[in-house]
Protein backbone atom coordinates (compact mmCIF):
# COMPACT_ATOMS: atom_id res chain seq x y z
CA UNK A 1 0.00 0.00 0.00
CA UNK A 2 2.55 2.79 -1.01
CA UNK A 3 -0.07 5.44 -1.22
CA UNK A 4 0.55 7.11 2.23
CA UNK A 5 -1.36 10.76 3.21
CA UNK A 6 0.42 12.19 6.61
CA UNK A 7 -2.84 14.29 8.53
CA UNK A 8 -0.96 14.19 11.71
CA UNK A 9 2.38 12.32 12.30
CA UNK A 10 3.82 13.15 15.76
CA UNK A 11 5.61 9.52 16.28
CA UNK A 12 2.89 9.33 19.71
CA UNK A 13 1.98 5.84 20.80
CA UNK A 14 -0.98 5.44 18.96
CA UNK A 15 -2.51 5.83 15.33
CA UNK A 16 -5.61 5.85 13.48
CA UNK A 17 -5.78 4.67 9.51
CA UNK A 18 -7.94 5.65 7.25
CA UNK A 19 -8.93 3.01 4.20
CA UNK A 20 -10.90 3.75 1.59
CA UNK A 21 -13.05 1.44 -0.82
CA UNK A 22 -13.41 0.26 -4.11
CA UNK A 23 -12.78 2.93 -7.08
CA UNK A 24 -12.01 5.28 -4.00
CA UNK A 25 -8.56 7.13 -2.63
CA UNK A 26 -8.24 8.44 0.94
CA UNK A 27 -8.88 12.28 -0.16
CA UNK A 28 -11.68 11.68 -2.06
CA UNK A 29 -13.59 9.37 0.02
CA UNK A 30 -13.02 10.54 3.46
CA UNK A 31 -12.80 14.18 2.82
CA UNK A 32 -13.15 16.64 5.59
CA UNK A 33 -13.17 13.62 7.80
CA UNK A 34 -9.32 13.49 9.28
CA UNK A 35 -9.58 17.36 9.62
CA UNK A 36 -12.50 17.12 11.96
CA UNK A 37 -10.62 14.38 13.92
CA UNK A 38 -7.69 16.37 14.02
CA UNK A 39 -9.07 19.34 15.46
CA UNK A 40 -10.99 17.41 18.04
CA UNK A 41 -9.02 18.35 21.41
CA UNK A 42 -10.11 15.13 22.70
CA UNK A 43 -8.13 12.83 20.28
CA UNK A 44 -4.97 15.08 20.26
CA UNK A 45 -2.46 11.85 21.63
CA UNK A 46 -3.55 10.38 18.25
CA UNK A 47 -1.88 10.49 14.95
CA UNK A 48 -3.75 10.23 11.73
CA UNK A 49 -2.93 8.38 8.58
CA UNK A 50 -4.16 7.83 5.48
CA UNK A 51 -3.80 4.41 3.43
CA UNK A 52 -4.69 3.68 -0.25
CA UNK A 53 -4.37 1.13 -2.87
CA UNK A 54 -4.85 0.23 -6.38
CA UNK A 55 -8.65 -0.08 -7.71
CA UNK A 56 -10.39 1.16 -10.76
CA UNK A 57 -13.05 0.18 -13.08
CA UNK A 58 -10.53 -1.16 -15.88
CA UNK A 59 -10.62 -4.30 -16.60
CA UNK A 60 -8.94 -7.56 -15.46
CA UNK A 61 -7.85 -9.73 -18.21
CA UNK A 62 -6.91 -13.19 -16.20
CA UNK A 63 -3.89 -15.18 -17.03
CA UNK A 64 -2.73 -12.23 -18.91
CA UNK A 65 -2.54 -9.44 -17.04
CA UNK A 66 -4.63 -7.66 -13.81
CA UNK A 67 -5.39 -4.20 -13.16
CA UNK A 68 -6.01 -4.63 -9.83
CA UNK A 69 -4.64 -6.62 -7.20
CA UNK A 70 -7.46 -9.17 -5.41
CA UNK A 71 -8.53 -8.45 -1.84
CA UNK A 72 -6.36 -11.28 -0.33
CA UNK A 73 -3.07 -9.68 -1.79
CA UNK A 74 -4.39 -6.04 -0.87
CA UNK A 75 -4.60 -7.84 2.54
CA UNK A 76 -1.06 -9.15 2.77
CA UNK A 77 0.32 -5.72 1.37
CA UNK A 78 -1.64 -4.10 4.46
CA UNK A 79 -0.38 -6.62 6.96
CA UNK A 80 3.06 -6.04 5.57
CA UNK A 81 3.14 -1.67 5.86
CA UNK A 82 1.55 -2.02 9.18
CA UNK A 83 4.81 -4.51 10.09
CA UNK A 84 7.02 -1.40 9.02
CA UNK A 85 8.19 2.14 10.19
CA UNK A 86 6.15 4.58 10.32
CA UNK A 87 3.67 2.05 11.94
CA UNK A 88 5.44 -0.39 13.48
CA UNK A 89 6.74 1.60 16.47
CA UNK A 90 3.25 2.66 17.49
CA UNK A 91 1.65 0.79 20.63
CA UNK A 92 -1.22 0.25 19.37
CA UNK A 93 -3.32 1.36 15.61
CA UNK A 94 -6.98 2.13 14.89
CA UNK A 95 -8.49 1.42 11.48
CA UNK A 96 -11.45 3.01 10.20
CA UNK A 97 -12.63 1.55 6.66
CA UNK A 98 -15.11 2.36 3.87
CA UNK A 99 -16.88 -0.52 1.94
CA UNK A 100 -14.68 -2.83 0.48
CA UNK A 101 -11.48 -1.27 2.50
CA UNK A 102 -13.36 -3.18 5.62
CA UNK A 103 -12.48 -6.63 3.35
CA UNK A 104 -9.39 -5.68 3.69
CA UNK A 105 -9.35 -5.22 7.05
CA UNK A 106 -11.06 -8.17 8.43
CA UNK A 107 -9.25 -10.66 5.72
CA UNK A 108 -5.59 -9.26 7.40
CA UNK A 109 -6.99 -9.43 10.74
CA UNK A 110 -7.94 -12.93 10.50
CA UNK A 111 -4.55 -14.10 8.81
CA UNK A 112 -2.39 -12.30 11.24
CA UNK A 113 -2.14 -12.78 14.94
CA UNK A 114 0.51 -10.65 15.36
CA UNK A 115 -1.75 -7.22 14.14
CA UNK A 116 -4.63 -8.23 15.42
CA UNK A 117 -3.33 -8.00 18.97
CA UNK A 118 -2.29 -4.21 18.05
CA UNK A 119 -5.30 -3.13 17.13
CA UNK A 120 -6.88 -1.21 19.49
CA UNK A 121 -10.01 0.04 17.63
CA UNK A 122 -11.78 -0.73 14.34
CA UNK A 123 -14.48 0.66 12.13
CA UNK A 124 -15.85 -0.43 9.49
CA UNK A 125 -17.95 2.07 7.62
CA UNK A 126 -20.60 0.26 4.69
CA UNK A 127 -18.40 -2.61 4.57
CA UNK A 128 -20.10 -5.88 2.58
CA UNK A 129 -19.18 -8.18 4.41
CA UNK A 130 -21.34 -10.60 4.01
CA UNK A 131 -21.12 -9.83 -0.21
CA UNK A 132 -23.37 -8.26 -2.80
CA UNK A 133 -25.81 -9.86 -4.72
CA UNK A 134 -25.38 -7.54 -7.53
CA UNK A 135 -21.44 -8.20 -7.96
CA UNK A 136 -21.95 -11.76 -9.74
CA UNK A 137 -23.67 -9.88 -12.47
CA UNK A 138 -19.88 -8.14 -12.94
CA UNK A 139 -17.95 -10.81 -11.33
CA UNK A 140 -16.09 -11.71 -14.45
CA UNK A 141 -15.32 -8.36 -15.08
CA UNK A 142 -12.42 -7.67 -11.62
CA UNK A 143 -10.96 -10.14 -9.55
CA UNK A 144 -12.03 -7.11 -6.55
CA UNK A 145 -15.87 -7.43 -7.59
CA UNK A 146 -15.52 -11.37 -8.23
CA UNK A 147 -14.49 -11.02 -4.42
CA UNK A 148 -17.39 -9.23 -3.46
CA UNK A 149 -20.12 -11.98 -4.60
CA UNK A 150 -22.38 -12.55 -1.86
CA UNK A 151 -21.63 -16.86 -0.95
CA UNK A 152 -18.84 -16.55 -3.53
CA UNK A 153 -15.72 -18.33 -2.22
CA UNK A 154 -14.04 -15.25 -0.64
CA UNK A 155 -16.71 -14.20 1.31
CA UNK A 156 -17.90 -17.63 2.28
CA UNK A 157 -14.25 -18.22 3.77
CA UNK A 158 -13.95 -14.41 5.42
CA UNK A 159 -17.37 -15.24 7.77
CA UNK A 160 -16.09 -19.07 8.29
CA UNK A 161 -13.14 -17.83 9.59
CA UNK A 162 -14.16 -14.61 11.51
CA UNK A 163 -16.45 -16.91 13.44
CA UNK A 164 -13.65 -19.30 14.04
CA UNK A 165 -11.28 -16.86 15.01
CA UNK A 166 -13.50 -14.30 17.73
CA UNK A 167 -16.11 -16.41 18.22
CA UNK A 168 -14.71 -15.91 21.86
CA UNK A 169 -14.86 -12.40 21.46
CA UNK A 170 -12.37 -9.46 20.70
CA UNK A 171 -9.21 -7.63 22.08
CA UNK A 172 -10.41 -4.39 20.64
CA UNK A 173 -13.19 -1.94 20.28
CA UNK A 174 -15.15 -3.24 16.83
CA UNK A 175 -18.15 -1.07 15.13
CA UNK A 176 -19.81 -1.64 11.87
CA UNK A 177 -21.31 1.20 10.54
CA UNK A 178 -24.55 1.32 8.41
CA UNK A 179 -26.14 4.23 6.30
CA UNK A 180 -29.52 4.65 6.66
CA UNK A 181 -29.27 5.94 2.49
CA UNK A 182 -27.08 3.25 1.55
CA UNK A 183 -28.85 1.80 -1.82
CA UNK A 184 -25.37 -0.11 -2.34
CA UNK A 185 -24.68 -1.76 0.70
CA UNK A 186 -28.04 -2.85 2.56
CA UNK A 187 -27.80 -3.79 6.05
CA UNK A 188 -28.37 -7.41 5.40
CA UNK A 189 -24.54 -7.04 4.46
CA UNK A 190 -22.96 -4.61 6.36
CA UNK A 191 -24.44 -5.15 10.38
CA UNK A 192 -26.42 -8.67 9.98
CA UNK A 193 -22.91 -10.40 9.91
CA UNK A 194 -22.23 -9.25 13.41
CA UNK A 195 -23.93 -9.21 16.90
CA UNK A 196 -26.36 -6.20 17.82
CA UNK A 197 -23.94 -4.59 20.36
CA UNK A 198 -21.32 -3.69 17.64
CA UNK A 199 -23.87 -1.64 15.06
CA UNK A 200 -24.32 1.59 14.41
CA UNK A 201 -26.82 3.41 11.15
CA UNK A 202 -26.03 6.91 10.86
CA UNK A 203 -27.35 9.45 8.23
CA UNK A 204 -26.60 8.88 5.01
CA UNK A 205 -25.26 7.24 1.89
CA UNK A 206 -22.71 4.70 0.96
CA UNK A 207 -20.39 7.94 0.12
CA UNK A 208 -21.82 10.04 2.97
CA UNK A 209 -20.97 7.93 5.92
CA UNK A 210 -17.23 9.11 5.50
CA UNK A 211 -17.66 12.61 3.62
CA UNK A 212 -18.77 14.06 7.03
CA UNK A 213 -19.93 18.18 5.72
CA UNK A 214 -19.62 19.22 9.87
CA UNK A 215 -18.02 17.45 12.64
CA UNK A 216 -21.25 17.11 14.32
CA UNK A 217 -22.28 14.36 11.97
CA UNK A 218 -22.74 11.07 13.47
CA UNK A 219 -19.68 9.01 12.00
CA UNK A 220 -17.10 11.56 13.35
CA UNK A 221 -19.03 11.45 17.13
CA UNK A 222 -18.39 8.01 17.38
CA UNK A 223 -14.69 7.98 16.07
CA UNK A 224 -14.27 10.62 18.29
CA UNK A 225 -15.97 9.11 21.40
CA UNK A 226 -14.51 6.12 20.92
CA UNK A 227 -10.84 7.05 20.71
CA UNK A 228 -11.50 9.26 23.70
CA UNK A 229 -12.56 6.70 25.46
CA UNK A 230 -16.40 6.97 25.97
CA UNK A 231 -19.10 4.37 26.06
CA UNK A 232 -21.18 3.16 23.28
CA UNK A 233 -24.52 4.26 24.09
CA UNK A 234 -26.97 5.23 21.58
CA UNK A 235 -29.15 8.35 21.85
CA UNK A 236 -33.05 7.24 21.41
CA UNK A 237 -33.09 8.60 17.89
CA UNK A 238 -30.28 6.15 17.06
CA UNK A 239 -31.66 3.06 18.53
CA UNK A 240 -34.90 3.73 16.14
CA UNK A 241 -32.83 4.10 12.94
CA UNK A 242 -31.02 0.90 13.72
CA UNK A 243 -34.25 -0.52 14.28
CA UNK A 244 -35.01 0.38 10.94
CA UNK A 245 -32.53 -0.99 8.77
CA UNK A 246 -33.50 -4.24 10.72
CA UNK A 247 -37.16 -3.97 9.59
CA UNK A 248 -37.91 -3.68 13.20
CA UNK A 249 -40.96 -1.31 12.26
CA UNK A 250 -42.83 -1.42 15.54
CA UNK A 251 -39.95 -0.52 17.18
CA UNK A 252 -38.92 2.66 15.35
CA UNK A 253 -43.03 3.88 15.22
CA UNK A 254 -43.00 3.45 19.50
CA UNK A 255 -39.83 5.34 20.00
CA UNK A 256 -40.19 7.80 17.07
CA UNK A 257 -43.88 8.68 17.26
CA UNK A 258 -44.59 9.82 20.23
CA UNK A 259 -41.81 12.75 19.71
CA UNK A 260 -42.38 13.21 15.53
CA UNK A 261 -42.67 17.12 16.10
CA UNK A 262 -39.35 17.17 17.64
CA UNK A 263 -37.33 15.01 14.22
CA UNK A 264 -35.42 16.38 11.83
CA UNK A 265 -36.17 15.83 8.21
CA UNK A 266 -34.18 12.49 7.89
CA UNK A 267 -35.86 11.08 11.19
CA UNK A 268 -39.26 12.07 9.80
CA UNK A 269 -38.47 10.10 6.39
CA UNK A 270 -37.50 7.05 8.56
CA UNK A 271 -41.15 6.78 10.88
CA UNK A 272 -42.80 7.25 7.60
CA UNK A 273 -41.22 4.29 6.33
CA UNK A 274 -41.32 1.84 8.81
CA UNK A 275 -45.08 3.61 8.91
CA UNK A 276 -45.35 2.59 5.55
CA UNK A 277 -43.92 -1.00 6.47
CA UNK A 278 -46.92 -1.81 8.87
CA UNK A 279 -49.09 -0.63 6.41
CA UNK A 280 -50.22 2.40 7.74
CA UNK A 281 -49.10 4.66 4.82
CA UNK A 282 -51.68 7.08 4.65
CA UNK A 283 -50.68 7.97 8.43
CA UNK A 284 -47.35 8.18 7.28
CA UNK A 285 -47.85 10.70 4.09
CA UNK A 286 -49.72 12.99 6.91
CA UNK A 287 -46.38 12.18 9.14
CA UNK A 288 -44.49 14.12 6.71
CA UNK A 289 -47.31 16.45 5.49
CA UNK A 290 -47.89 17.48 8.94
CA UNK A 291 -44.48 17.97 10.41
CA UNK A 292 -41.83 18.55 7.56
CA UNK A 293 -43.84 21.40 6.33
CA UNK A 294 -44.28 19.76 2.72
CA UNK A 295 -46.93 19.03 0.34
CA UNK A 296 -49.00 15.63 -0.64
CA UNK A 297 -46.83 15.40 -3.59
CA UNK A 298 -43.57 16.57 -2.53
CA UNK A 299 -44.52 13.81 0.44
CA UNK A 300 -45.54 11.21 -1.78
CA UNK A 301 -41.54 12.05 -3.32
CA UNK A 302 -40.29 11.63 -0.11
CA UNK A 303 -41.72 7.94 0.80
CA UNK A 304 -41.37 7.04 -2.61
CA UNK A 305 -37.96 7.72 -2.88
CA UNK A 306 -37.21 5.77 0.94
CA UNK A 307 -38.98 2.78 -0.71
CA UNK A 308 -36.82 2.83 -4.06
CA UNK A 309 -33.43 3.05 -2.09
CA UNK A 310 -34.56 0.03 -0.05
CA UNK A 311 -35.18 -1.92 -3.17
CA UNK A 312 -32.33 -0.95 -4.75
CA UNK A 313 -30.31 -2.06 -2.07
CA UNK A 314 -32.43 -5.09 -0.97
CA UNK A 315 -34.92 -6.22 -4.04
CA UNK A 316 -37.84 -6.28 -2.02
CA UNK A 317 -40.78 -6.75 -4.32
CA UNK A 318 -43.37 -5.54 -2.65
CA UNK A 319 -41.11 -1.82 -2.08
CA UNK A 320 -40.53 -1.96 -5.64
CA UNK A 321 -44.10 -1.74 -6.17
CA UNK A 322 -45.44 0.32 -3.35
CA UNK A 323 -42.70 3.16 -4.65
CA UNK A 324 -43.77 2.54 -8.50
CA UNK A 325 -47.19 3.31 -7.18
CA UNK A 326 -46.06 6.54 -5.37
CA UNK A 327 -44.80 8.21 -7.57
CA UNK A 328 -47.68 7.76 -10.16
CA UNK A 329 -49.98 9.05 -7.50
CA UNK A 330 -47.92 12.01 -6.99
CA UNK A 331 -47.40 12.32 -11.21
CA UNK A 332 -50.67 12.30 -11.20
CA UNK A 333 -51.75 15.11 -8.71
CA UNK A 334 -48.52 17.30 -9.72
CA UNK A 335 -49.83 17.40 -13.17
CA UNK A 336 -53.34 17.94 -12.13
CA UNK A 337 -52.01 21.64 -10.37
CA UNK A 338 -49.62 22.15 -13.06
CA UNK A 339 -46.87 21.46 -11.09
CA UNK A 340 -43.69 20.74 -13.41
CA UNK A 341 -41.47 20.49 -10.95
CA UNK A 342 -42.90 18.00 -8.93
CA UNK A 343 -44.14 16.27 -11.97
CA UNK A 344 -40.68 15.87 -13.73
CA UNK A 345 -39.21 14.49 -10.49
CA UNK A 346 -42.29 11.31 -10.40
CA UNK A 347 -42.21 10.82 -14.09
CA UNK A 348 -38.28 10.34 -14.29
CA UNK A 349 -38.06 7.86 -11.32
CA UNK A 350 -40.98 6.36 -12.68
CA UNK A 351 -39.09 5.60 -15.90
CA UNK A 352 -36.02 4.83 -14.03
CA UNK A 353 -37.57 2.27 -11.91
CA UNK A 354 -39.13 0.41 -14.78
CA UNK A 355 -35.59 0.53 -16.27
CA UNK A 356 -34.10 -1.11 -13.53
CA UNK A 357 -37.10 -3.91 -13.49
CA UNK A 358 -35.62 -5.25 -17.02
CA UNK A 359 -33.14 -7.67 -17.52
CA UNK A 360 -29.71 -6.22 -18.44
CA UNK A 361 -29.51 -7.06 -22.12
CA UNK A 362 -33.11 -6.62 -22.56
CA UNK A 363 -34.47 -3.48 -25.15
CA UNK A 364 -35.74 -0.16 -23.55
CA UNK A 365 -39.52 -0.99 -23.48
CA UNK A 366 -41.83 1.49 -24.98
CA UNK A 367 -43.44 2.63 -21.41
CA UNK A 368 -40.59 3.95 -20.70
CA UNK A 369 -39.40 5.99 -23.55
CA UNK A 370 -42.87 7.66 -23.37
CA UNK A 371 -42.28 8.18 -19.51
CA UNK A 372 -38.94 9.63 -20.54
CA UNK A 373 -40.51 11.83 -23.16
CA UNK A 374 -43.11 12.93 -20.49
CA UNK A 375 -40.46 14.34 -18.25
CA UNK A 376 -38.78 16.31 -21.02
CA UNK A 377 -42.32 18.35 -21.61
CA UNK A 378 -42.49 18.32 -18.11
CA UNK A 379 -38.97 19.98 -18.08
CA UNK A 380 -39.61 22.51 -20.85
CA UNK A 381 -41.64 24.44 -18.48
CA UNK A 382 -39.16 24.53 -15.60
CA UNK A 383 -36.50 26.84 -15.06
CA UNK A 384 -32.58 25.32 -15.25
CA UNK A 385 -31.50 24.22 -12.10
CA UNK A 386 -28.68 21.27 -11.74
CA UNK A 387 -31.73 18.98 -10.77
CA UNK A 388 -33.79 19.42 -13.89
CA UNK A 389 -30.64 19.15 -16.04
CA UNK A 390 -29.86 16.06 -14.80
CA UNK A 391 -33.48 14.96 -15.23
CA UNK A 392 -33.29 15.13 -18.89
CA UNK A 393 -29.96 13.79 -19.09
CA UNK A 394 -31.45 11.07 -17.21
CA UNK A 395 -34.54 10.71 -19.90
CA UNK A 396 -32.60 11.34 -23.11
CA UNK A 397 -30.17 7.93 -22.44
CA UNK A 398 -33.82 5.72 -21.70
CA UNK A 399 -33.97 7.94 -25.29
CA UNK A 400 -30.60 6.03 -26.46
CA UNK A 401 -29.32 9.79 -27.23
CA UNK A 402 -26.31 9.32 -25.55
CA UNK A 403 -24.89 12.88 -26.76
CA UNK A 404 -27.58 14.99 -25.73
CA UNK A 405 -27.44 13.12 -22.69
CA UNK A 406 -23.67 14.32 -21.80
CA UNK A 407 -24.85 17.40 -23.07
CA UNK A 408 -27.48 18.05 -19.90
CA UNK A 409 -25.13 16.55 -17.79
CA UNK A 410 -22.53 18.98 -18.64
CA UNK A 411 -24.34 21.81 -17.71
CA UNK A 412 -26.08 19.93 -14.23
CA UNK A 413 -22.04 19.10 -13.14
CA UNK A 414 -21.49 23.12 -14.00
CA UNK A 415 -24.73 24.49 -11.99
CA UNK A 416 -23.87 21.84 -9.30
CA UNK A 417 -21.55 23.56 -6.36
CA UNK A 418 -21.89 20.56 -4.30
CA UNK A 419 -19.59 17.41 -4.31
CA UNK A 420 -22.45 15.60 -2.41
CA UNK A 421 -25.01 16.59 -5.22
CA UNK A 422 -22.73 15.90 -7.44
CA UNK A 423 -22.40 12.24 -6.41
CA UNK A 424 -25.82 11.74 -6.40
CA UNK A 425 -26.26 12.88 -9.60
CA UNK A 426 -24.10 10.66 -10.88
CA UNK A 427 -24.79 7.12 -9.25
CA UNK A 428 -27.93 7.62 -10.93
CA UNK A 429 -26.41 8.15 -14.34
CA UNK A 430 -24.13 5.96 -14.57
CA UNK A 431 -27.25 3.38 -13.23
CA UNK A 432 -29.25 3.96 -16.08
CA UNK A 433 -25.94 4.40 -18.68
CA UNK A 434 -24.71 1.24 -17.74
CA UNK A 435 -28.55 -0.69 -18.44
CA UNK A 436 -29.11 1.53 -21.86
CA UNK A 437 -25.53 1.63 -23.70
CA UNK A 438 -23.75 -1.34 -21.47
CA UNK A 439 -19.85 -0.89 -20.52
CA UNK A 440 -19.31 2.12 -23.33
CA UNK A 441 -22.20 4.71 -22.02
CA UNK A 442 -21.23 3.97 -18.38
CA UNK A 443 -17.67 4.89 -19.67
CA UNK A 444 -18.51 8.32 -21.41
CA UNK A 445 -20.34 9.09 -18.20
CA UNK A 446 -18.07 7.94 -16.16
CA UNK A 447 -14.81 10.00 -17.69
CA UNK A 448 -17.41 12.82 -18.15
CA UNK A 449 -18.02 13.39 -14.52
CA UNK A 450 -14.26 12.11 -13.58
CA UNK A 451 -14.71 11.42 -10.13
CA UNK A 452 -11.72 9.99 -8.24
Amino acid sequence: MPIQVKYRFRNQDVALIFLHGFLGNTEATWASFPTFLANEPRITSWDLFGLGYPTSLRLDVRNIWSSDPDIRTLARELRTTLSLPPFSSYRKIAIAAHSMGGLIVQRAMVDDVALKNRLSHVFLFGTPSAGLVKAGFFSWSKRQISDMVADGPFIKSLRHEWTHEFARGMGFQFYVVAGDMDEFVPASSSLAPFSDNVQAVVPGNHSEIVKPVEPSHQSVQLIIDALAGGGNVRPIVDGARLALERSDFYETVKVLLPIAAELDKPALAGLALALEGLGRGSEALAILETHSGRDSTEALGVLAGRLKRRWLAERRAGDLNRAKELYQLGLNKAEAANDHEQALYHAINIAFLNLMEIPAAASIPTEIRIMAERALEHAKQVRNTNWSLATQGEAQLMLKDLERAEHFYAGAILATNSPREVDTIYSQAIRVAARVFGQDGASRIDQLFDLP
